[in-house]
């Protein structure tokens, strides 16, 4: 599992992307950077890729911590863990594939749903769900962030940052748990993730010092063409 010096580059640089594109919409370091990251070594994918994400996370929380709502979390929170345990159960009964194509589609209806204007209020409710669904996403596809950035589309964009930041912080940490039971977590990983930490700080740094002269509209059309673009992803991978 040794990667070369150029190799490092390469993740850390495809992390970075990810990094910056997160820090400016609230979500997306893994759909811009996992696939560029699974080509050089797909044993990297999701562990590394979650540590990256749970460090930004960690950054932007603090970054936004004075629009964070963790009361507001509360109840994605608790729809996470029903949400794994559902997902345990649909990994040993439906391949994987159904599932991909099954969650990609639902992905796509989503969005477009939020193109014609329909609302879907970001309440106890919807929030439950939104967790729910990406903890079944994010352990059956690894892509778990547009269900709860579709809920959250309409607040405000910095509110916005914060608590999708401040859900990830949760939800990577029961992703790495369930990772390391499974067997899937090694100081490898963290090591690697560690190599990349720096240019992904660095990428944090000036999405953050470019974030006030980007207008509200633009990071909704750019959640909205992400969720787009991992729905598509998912469903072709489905059908692989």
């Amino acid at each position: 599992m040794d990667l070369s010096f150029d190799q490092l580059i390469l993740i850390a640089l495809a992390l970075s992307a990810g990094a910056f594109v997160q820090s400016l919409i609230g979500f997306g370091l893994a759909i811009v950077s996992a696939p560029i990251v699974m080509m050089i070594d797909p044993m990297l994918v999701p562990t590394a890729v979650t540590l990256v994400t749970l460090y930004l996370s960690s950054v932007n929380t603090w970054q936004y911590r004075s629009q964070l709502s963790l009361r507001g979390l509360g109840w994605a929170f608790v729809g996470r863990i029903p949400g794994t345990l559902v997902a345990g159960v649909m990994l040993v009964y439906l391949s994987l594939s159904s599932m991909q194509i099954i969650m990609g589609v639902a992905v796509l209806f989503a969005v477009i749903a939020s193109v014609f204007k329909f609302s879907v209020e970001p309440n106890n409710k919807n929030m439950f769900l939104a967790g729910f669904v990406a903890a079944i996403m994010g352990t059956t596809t690894s892509i778990g962030g547009p269900p709860m950035a579709l809920v959250l589309q309409k607040m405000d964009v910095v509110k916005l940052r914060a608590n999708l930041s401040g859900y990830f912080i949760f939800s990577c940490v029961i992703s790495l748990i369930a990772l390391a039971a499974a067997g899937y977590f090694t100081l490898w990983h963290v090591k690697v993730s560690l190599v990349s930490l720096p240019f992904v700080l660095l990428a944090s740094a000036i999405a953050y010092k470019v974030a006030p002269f980007v207008r509200a509209e633009w990071v909704r059309y750019g959640l909205l063409a992400l969720c787009s673009f991992a729905g598509v992803t998912t469903i072709i991978r489905g059908f692989a």
